[in-house]
């Protein structure tokens, strides 16, 4: 299995019947509505599209967050040069 990039922890993602996702390894929430959610995970970004997403019980101290709607896509990439904060952008 592949170590988590973020030393201590852990992502975990739980989909029942496409329409109720348990989500833990959440560090930070980069947007939100009810077609896109774009999370941070200790794996990287985490795009999850859909039809009516909600977010429930987010707590980032916990890394935690559950969503409810109809899920269509999920996607995991790196973090993109256009994403990068100011300070990255400035020593790179």
């Amino acid at each position: 299995m592949a170590e988590s990039k973020i030393p201590g922890t852990e992502h975990k993602l739980v989909l029942l019947n496409q329409e109720q996702m348990d989500l833990s390894g959440i560090s930070r929430v980069e947007s939100f509505n009810p077609e896109e959610i774009l999370l941070e995970t200790s794996l990287g970004l985490l795009t999850i599209k859909g039809e009516g997403l909600d977010m429930h019980n987010l707590n980032l101290e916990r890394g935690v967050v559950e969503i409810a709607g109809l899920v269509t896509e999920i996607r995991y990439s790196e973090r993109t040069a256009g994403k990068r904060s100011i300070l990255e952008k400035i020593f790179r």
